[in-house]
């Protein structure tokens, strides 16, 4: 199996532009539409051009900038994939503290409806820099996610475990992996979780 199953999923989020002028909102629910097809499609360069288009026309929407980075990620342009997760957090954090606001408020702008949740792009986060070599600083964001009892914790323990045995620390490694299986809330999550110690935990020492 891979290093890790992939998780990195493009949020399926009601994306609607408001605008003053209904031909501009109706383009922009296309081409938004027309990049997320792209991506699911994997092409992903196509897909990040009209992404980039609807940056051009409101640096404020976060799906748009995590749909992005998504792209970024596939195509392995890892410190452009980082910025795109760091602009959705930016977007949320204000004077230190998360703000999310009601996106069912009868007046909600576009701004609102384009949120991502703040975790996700910090999980997200946490796996780029996994592959670019930054693994203290990727440990840390996926503890914050686990500290916060983030939905995908029993696979932030796996992620863990992993730069542990890249660290040459597989006893700690292990340890990992149990409460990646202990915390586990589906088969899936359960399997990688034993593969793993089954990999790095379960050698029979040899006899003597």
């Amino acid at each position: 199996m891979t290093i890790l199953k992939n998780t990195f999923g493009i949020i399926i989020t009601l994306f609607l532009l408001i605008s003053c002028k209904q031909s501009n909102d109706q383009s922009n629910d296309q081409l938004f539409e027309k990049a997320y097809s792209l991506g699911e499609e994997n092409q992903y360069e196509k897909a990040v051009e009209i992404y980039s288009k609807l940056i051009q026309q409101n640096g404020k929407l976060q799906v748009v900038y995590y749909n992005r980075g998504f792209c970024y990620l596939n195509m392995k342009k890892y410190s452009m994939a980082l910025a795109d997760f760091n602009k959705v957090m930016e977007l949320q954090t204000h004077n230190g503290m998360i703000i999310t606001y009601n996106k069912d408020m009868p007046y909600a702008d576009e701004e609102v409806k384009s949120q991502v949740p703040y975790y996700d792009a910090l999980y997200k986060r946490a796996q780029v820099k996994y592959y670019m070599d930054s693994i203290k600083s990727s440990f840390i964001d996926f503890q914050v996610l686990v500290d916060n009892n983030y939905e995908e914790k029993s696979n932030c323990l796996t992620w863990q475990g992993t730069i542990w045995v890249r660290s040459g620390k597989n006893d700690k490694a292990c340890e990992y992996f149990q409460r990646a299986k202990s915390f586990a809330t589906n088969n899936e999550d359960r399997q990688d979780a034993d593969e793993y110690i089954k990999k790095y935990c379960s050698q029979e020492k040899s006899p003597h």
